[in-house]
């Protein structure tokens, strides 16, 4: 009889084989990981308006407040360097909403203000190409702090990077269930198996075929090429002379600081999901897990460091800001039968204050010093990566999931138990779901409880239940041939 720890593992392994696998025809991604979170993060669709509205939405002040106290909360909990020893955890995450130091802005802000670069002359015909490049992947607008009343000049993405990165969405987002349906029907089991068998025999074809198309739209109309050609460019020619790009980059991440409207002494970097309207759209992949998966799953393991690690599926409960693991009902909990269904979306995370591209670039060093006080470099690129680095990655996309049932009369039950010897204003959960708990944020917040009917909990409304993280090479790399002198 599988444990809920047995469960848990079986359904991050099916999860992350549909985000970060692969096969012959579209092979896994390289450099990449999911952070689960424990506890997921509630959210309701309208917590996403600045996404779809942008900043100068809202026709009174009160809701231009309340769009930019949306985008300050999400580009907040997405702001972290991801560890990849453990999930991102409820104190990890406290410390990224506590701590502007913890945060990806903060390091990436420091690597730009001590980083030495190469400097040769460009000619002027370089520098306009230059220009007219990045005039094309971004632009800038003002927006009115309604805070300081100070009018900042935010830059956004370009419509052709716009184009660009929400067909890219579309073509992870169809790849991923071309590998959901695929997982499915080689770990299916029993009578709940036949359906996915079935239905993977019969339209397999059709998936790969829809992730397929995906590839040809982000080529012709999300303008694929132009943009890798226009960032290959920009790489090309900055390897001789960074001065210029660096000063860009710094003026883009100064220029892009916003002040919370809920806390005047905390500044963010905008940051956006895309497609923005994801929340209502109809564009997510179904997925189903049931306990006779578990011999057939075992080897569907991610890797070490890819998203078990740290993981401990008992039943949780939080209050005071603090997390507490349950003695009674813990990761040892037998379950006679099991069944969940949910959908997930993978949704692009857009920085438009941030480059990753810097840090790919070998025209550029750190050195202990001259600006650079921390113990180690960004990242030394070992697999797995050293938890010492400073800055080893990112999180590039956020997992979403929503209506989401588990029929068990074992779970239903420890669950009813469980939650009836906790106080009311804590949450409780198993893994990253919350099963019940509070939609909150500055304003107020809701609280609500998993529908329990027999021997089923059917968790209400939408949750953040991880992030897919992307991890660098060996960051700085410069190139052999340049000297010290090189340098800047």
């Amino acid at each position: 009889m599988p444990t809920l720890n047995d469960l848990g593992n079986m359904l991050l392994a099916q999860l992350y084989q549909s985000i970060g696998g692969g096969d012959s025809a579209f092979p896994a991604p390289k450099n990449t990981f999911v952070a689960w979170s424990e506890p997921a993060t509630p959210y309701e669709p309208g917590q996403f308006d600045f996404a779809t509205e942008g900043l100068g939405g809202g026709a009174t002040a009160e809701a231009a407040k309340l769009i930019q106290q949306h985008a300050a909360e999400l580009a907040t909990i997405v702001d972290f360097i991801p560890d990849v020893s453990q999930v991102f955890t409820h104190d990890q995450q406290q410390t990224v909403l506590r701590s502007s130091e913890a945060r990806l802005s903060f390091m990436y802000g420091e690597i730009l203000k001590a980083a030495r670069v190469v400097k040769d002359d460009l000619s002027q015909e370089q520098q306009d190409k230059l220009k007219k490049f990045h005039d094309l992947l971004s632009v800038t607008k003002s927006v009115k702090d309604i805070v300081t009343d100070e009018v900042k000049q935010v830059t956004s993405p370009s419509p052709m990077m716009a184009a660009y990165t929400e067909k890219s969405a579309n073509y992870v987002q169809a790849v991923m269930n071309y590998h959901n349906k695929r997982i499915a029907a080689q770990t299916a089991a029993g009578t709940d198996g036949k359906a996915a068998v079935l239905d993977f025999a019969n339209n397999g074809q059709l998936y790969r075929m829809q992730a397929e198309q995906a590839l040809r739209i982000w080529e012709t109309d999300g303008y694929k090429g132009d943009v890798e050609e226009i960032q290959a460019y920009i790489s090309q020619v900055t390897q001789r002379s960074m001065v210029l790009w660096l000063q860009g980059l710094i003026d883009r991440y100064n220029d892009a600081k916003l002040t919370n409207p809920n806390n005047a002494g905390d500044d963010y970097l905008y940051t956006t999901l895309i497609p923005g309207n994801f929340a209502n759209s109809q564009g997510w992949t179904s997925i189903t897990s049931y306990d006779e998966q578990l011999q057939s799953s075992t080897h569907y393991q991610s890797s070490a460091w890819g998203g078990s690690v740290g993981v401990n599926w008992g039943l949780w409960n939080a209050s005071g800001g603090v997390q507490h693991k349950s003695d009674k009902y813990d990761s040892n909990l037998h379950i006679s039968s099991f069944k969940l269904t949910m959908d997930m979306a993978q949704v692009i995370i857009h920085r438009p204050w941030f480059f990753p591209e810097f840090f790919m670039n070998r025209g550029w060093t750190l050195t202990q010093g001259h600006g650079w006080t921390w113990p180690s470099m960004p990242s030394n690129g070992a697999r797995p990566p050293a938890t010492q680095g400073t800055c080893i990655g990112y999180p590039t996309a956020a997992l979403f999931v929503r209506k989401v049932k588990i029929e068990s009369a074992d779970l239903a039950q420890a669950y009813h138990q469980f939650s009836s010897e906790t106080t009311g204003s804590a949450s409780v959960g198993w893994g990253p779901f919350q099963l019940s708990g509070n939609y909150s944020n500055k304003e107020g917040g809701t609280q609500f409880n998993s529908g329990k009917t027999g021997n089923t909990l059917e968790i209400p409304g939408m949750a953040l239940i991880g992030l897919v993280c992307h991890l660098f090479d060996q960051s700085p790399n410069p190139l052999p041939t340049l000297k010290d002198s090189d340098f800047t």
